[in-house]
């Protein structure tokens, strides 16, 4: 079969592979990997024997000459792809594969497993709907406060990575900021230290003595409230509308609905426009 499948592999417990994956590992005789080491590790581990498979390096950096010879493979017959740990798109060195792949009519299959966003958030005691997955944040201030804003935008539980060296900076910013809302820190999921710790941003100075700094991390923070500002670019849209002959009471219903304030407020907003 010509195309694209794409395995997810355990997060820290090798007991967490699945059948399929496994016996994906052991059929497809060339697998793509964001690093080979890491995978001929697994394979190790697994008890599968690649001495006869061809394994390719697929990464961030990698060229799009490197992605013109991927799809080349996969025009030719079946390419695995394997991230270091949990699901391949989740870790997104695997997304430009899937688009060349799908650009090129070829298939695009998907072994599905465990993943540290999922199991942070079954772990959290937050809601799960809706939720919303940030991947890593920017390094800066100004980036952390861009994010900040965009969360207190959108109701739900917001789940994002962050690194060994920077959680707790992030989290002092973020619990200054958010003191009512809930948080989540999951730790070394699925490995033997695993540990969750629950608390309001208000509770963060009394409890981050007892976070472990060491190992990966995931960062949940819930936004309880469903009221949402509207925009610039809604605000802007909607004056438009309103030139062009649109009724502000519909309008104004529309918009109660984007944004969660209540109709009559927008109305009356509106009407004095």
């Amino acid at each position: 079969m010509a195309g694209l499948t794409l395995i997810t592999v355990p997060i820290g417990n090798l007991e967490d592979i699945t059948f399929r994956a496994k016996q994906k590992l052991v059929e497809c005789t060339t697998i793509v990997a964001e690093d080979t080491r890491v995978l001929k590790e697994l394979l190790s581990r697994l008890e599968v024997d690649y001495s006869e498979k061809r394994i390719w390096a697929f990464h961030d950096h990698s060229e799009d000459t490197s992605l013109q010879g991927m799809l080349k493979a996969m025009q030719e017959g079946e390419l695995a792809y394997v991230s270091d740990a949990g699901s391949p798109v989740i870790s997104d060195p695997a997304l430009p594969l899937v688009k060349i792949a799908l650009e090129n009519d070829l298939a695009v299959d998907a072994l599905p497993g465990v993943n540290a966003p999922i199991a942070a958030l079954e772990l959290s005691g937050l809601p799960a709907t809706p939720f919303h997955f940030h991947g890593f944040l920017g390094r800066d201030k100004g980036k952390l406060d861009q994010f900040i804003g965009l969360m207190k935008s959108q109701y739900g539980t917001h789940i994002f990575f962050e690194g060994v060296s920077r959680v707790v900076k992030t989290m002092d910013h973020l619990s200054s900021e958010l003191p009512e809302w809930s948080f989540a820190i999951c730790r070394e999921l699925t490995k033997t230290f695993q540990s969750v710790y629950r608390f309001r941003g208000s509770e963060w100075p009394d409890i981050k003595s007892e976070v472990v700094e060491k190992g990966e991390f995931v960062i949940l923070a819930h936004n309880s409230q469903k009221k949402m500002a509207a925009s610039s670019e809604v605000t802007s849209l909607a004056e438009e509308i309103l030139r062009k002959g649109a009724k502000p009471k519909l309008l104004s219903k529309l918009l109660a609905e984007i944004t969660g304030e209540n109709s009559k407020e927008i109305y009356s907003k509106l009407d004095r426009r």
